[in-house]
């Protein structure tokens, strides 16, 4: 099975290569299929054209995404997909607003975004947007479906959304990639994701700033310190890795960086209230009951 989280190659017109990394791909996905990636390389859209989806996304547990919806997953996020009845879905996947005029549009919904409390929760597909994916599906099967096609498809969306979504949805689902200042969040969760150790000293160097104004602006958008965001992400993913089929307590530390049992173990303690072993058991217990009752339906 092709993963949804993959990124296509795209053919190149004879205008020459684009630096564009966004594409449409559409799926046909069988009940019981799985899906995880623990480092989203692009922000993608799921569109559910039919069928049921269980999404859970960072500290978003199994939540269910269906017929006429859409979700938008932040880059760097940890994903973890399972196809609950047979779906059609179209996948997008993007680097950045390719329109200049979409980046300044958008900002006009940071007032709301910041009031709003974003829940991960499904919005509807416009029957504009519907009528956007059909064609892009014929189109395709027609072969058209170069790197200069799927740039110009990409702005074209961005206008129907803004045009034909309701204020409220479009806050409720794009509020990660619109909130304020959002390329320094981008760029905290891009390099906190191939941060080797858990110093904030390392991550403020990744992005290139000193330590003192490094604290100041992470205070300022993510409302506490990076020391403790740090420990409080490694804890959300964490929970979401235990469940992955065959991991080991030794897996789990190598790939969260804990240098001791004794340190991973007061880790668990501190955030779970439960010793790693039990987590892990836990945790994959209840996913083979949760396929179990998938593939009954």
């Amino acid at each position: 099975m092709e993963s949804i989280f993959k990124i296509r190659e795209l053919g190149v017109c004879r205008t020459g290569r684009m630096d564009v990394r966004t594409a449409f791909t559409y799926f046909e996905l069988k009940a019981g299929d799985e899906m995880r990636n623990n480092d989203l390389p692009l922000n993608y859209i799921f569109f559910v054209l039919k069928g049921t989806l269980d999404v859970s996304c960072n500290e978003f547990a199994n939540r269910l995404f269906q017929s006429g919806e859409m979700v938008f997953l932040l880059r760097s996020s940890a994903i973890h997909v399972k196809v609950i009845k047979k779906t059609k879905l179209y996948v997008m996947y993007f680097d950045t607003f390719l329109s200049s005029c979409d980046q300044q549009l958008f900002k006009a919904y940071l007032p709301d975004t910041e009031k709003a409390v974003y829940d991960f929760r499904p919005v509807s597909i416009p029957s504009p947007v519907h009528a956007f994916l059909e064609q892009m599906l014929f189109l395709q099967k027609q072969k058209v479906d170069c790197m200069h096609f799927h740039s110009l498809k990409h702005r074209e969306f961005f206008i129907l959304l803004r045009q034909f979504c309701p204020r409220e949805d479009i806050v409720a689902f794009l509020s990660p990639l619109i909130s304020y200042s959002m390329n320094f969040r981008c760029k905290v969760l891009e390099k906190y994701s191939k941060l080797e150790s858990g110093r904030v000293t390392d991550l403020a160097a990744l992005i290139g700033m000193g330590r003192k104004n490094f604290d100041k602006h992470f205070r300022e958008e993510f409302g506490t310190s990076p020391a403790k965001w740090m420990q409080q992400e490694t804890a959300k993913r964490l929970r979401l890795y235990f469940a992955e089929p065959g991991i080991t307590i030794s897996d789990a530390m190598d790939k969260f960086h804990f240098n001791s049992p004794s340190h991973f173990n007061r880790f668990c303690h501190q955030y779970f209230n439960e010793s790693p072993g039990v987590m892990i058991k836990e945790a994959q217990t209840l996913s083979v009951k949760k396929n179990k009752r998938s593939k009954k339906k």
